[in-house]
């Protein structure tokens, strides 16, 4: 009997899947090319224009929020942001530079830092309009001798900044921070 119930929901459950699936069949891929949905003997009929190169940080998902005893709203829109998925930034620095900024914007999910040789001093801000439990990550190609990660306006850190950054070749390297919006913090992760 039990056998039974659990191929019938394995089954259910395969079926919701597929057609999930299906749903978004036609619709362009990021990074992907043009492509062809149907074809009649053979020969396209109807194509799916090519996607954007790469995420922006701007696009959302809807999805349903599930509250009970069918408040509202039922369906919202969540941002790149909510599942931490925000693209990744590339900053070109020179090396040596006596003094260099970086403020993640709200779209930017974290930042690696490529130079030639050693970067002497570098102040990271965090993005001005975070949401709860949004997270960013700092990198680098090269070692930064003096690092500091600063809360931006409105913000504080739960603990004191690191203050160095170490690249290394063998072992990941970098910092991860995550916004908690109940006290307007960001806390140190990595």
């Amino acid at each position: 009997m039990f056998k039974k119930i659990g191929l019938v929901l394995a089954l259910v459950l395969t079926g919701s899947i597929y057609a999930g699936a299906q749903m978004w069949s036609n619709f362009p891929q990021v990074g992907g090319a043009a492509y062809c949905i149907t074809y009649v003997n053979g020969v396209c009929q109807q194509t799916v224009p090519a996607g954007p190169s790469a995420l922006t940080g701007s696009e959302t998902v809807p999805m349903d929020t599930n509250l009970s005893n069918g408040r509202s709203p039922q369906t919202v829109k969540a941002g790149l942001a909510s599942f931490n998925a925000l693209p990744v930034a590339y900053e070109a620095v020179t090396a040596g530079s006596a003094f260099y900024t970086y403020t993640f914007g709200n779209a930017v999910g974290g930042v690696v830092f490529t130079a030639s040789g050693t970067i002497s001093d570098m102040r990271v801000t965090a993005p001005p309009a975070p949401i709860d439990g949004q997270q960013v990550y700092v990198s680098s190609t090269n070692t930064i001798t003096a690092f500091q990660f600063i809360a931006n306006t409105g913000q504080t850190l739960a603990v004191t900044t690191p203050t160095v950054l170490t690249a290394s070749t063998t072992a990941p390297q970098g910092y991860k921070f995550v916004y908690r919006a109940s006290d307007d913090k960001w806390y140190r992760l990595q």
